[in-house]
């Protein structure tokens, strides 16, 4: 039986208890609108941030990661430069706080000679994902200060920061599980061991099989002129062979 909400009132001044089951109460107290409005607001979609730049340190991709060390985590930010893959700075910490976010990138524009320089450079765009290190008052304030644009990848769409996520799988899994470390000196050696490495001597398919720091300098593009010129006198070379052996097959035939 429904009840109005005036004839609720008069049951609960009676101290009547009243039995009805959950559906009931409901349908009572959404037709007397007691109900509070549930109704989710949808957020607007966020567009995809668009990543095209035509030269190093135009758009910096960063994160952070945690590493076992023993029975504890200690945490690494670092900073991929999108158009070259070159790590540009890093840092190692045992907390994933801001500061430890500011000492990586300091590292970053001091080793890209982005600061005290007689001209005022063109900062790089940063690009991360919406983690609390990444969007805290005080990191923005920090590239508000530097003057540096925060651009940010959409929610729960890790693709759009993929520069940054992929270097942190190679670092885990290509590098850091065949390393046996016990201290945090030893961890943070491998590391930058490992940040040598990728930067100057591991080849990196997506910019053309030349290494990050060669795509980061420009060397890349004589690298890559020599590479198709060496291919072109080898085409010439194997034509020049197979007409040879296709003369010599039709003379030994012919005789």
């Amino acid at each position: 039986m429904d009840l109005s909400h005036r004839q609720l009132s008069v049951v609960a001044s009676e101290s009547t208890a009243l039995e009805a089951s959950a559906s009931s109460f409901y349908r009572v107290m959404k037709e007397e609108r007691l109900m509070e409005n549930r109704q989710r607001k949808l957020r607007t979609p966020q567009p995809k941030p668009e990543i095209k730049p035509e030269g190093p340190n135009e758009v910096w991709s960063w994160d952070l990661s945690y590493i076992a060390l023993g029975p504890i985590f200690v945490y690494l930010f670092a900073i991929i430069d999108v158009y070259s893959r070159k790590i540009v700075g890093w840092h190692l910490g045992l907390n994933a706080r801001v500061e430890s976010m500011k000492k990586a990138w300091d590292k970053a524009l001091v080793n890209e000679n982005l600061v005290d320089v007689s001209e005022a450079p063109k900062l790089p765009t940063a690009l991360s994902d919406h983690g609390v290190q990444m969007a805290k008052k005080t990191a923005k304030q920090f590239f508000k200060d530097l003057g540096i644009k925060q651009l940010f990848a959409r929610y729960q769409t890790p693709q759009d920061n993929a520069w940054i996520e992929s270097w942190f799988r190679i670092l885990k899994y290509d590098w850091l599980r065949y390393k046996d470390y016990v201290s945090f000196d030893q961890l943070k050696g491998i590391i930058k061991r490992f940040v040598l490495v990728y930067n100057t001597q591991r080849y990196h398919g997506a910019i053309g099989y030349v290494t990050p720091e060669q795509k980061h300098t420009g060397q890349d593009e004589q690298i890559l002129k020599g590479r198709s010129e060496r291919k072109r006198l080898a085409r010439l070379h194997r034509m020049n062979e197979n007409r040879q052996s296709v003369s010599h097959f039709e003379s030994r035939k012919a005789a």
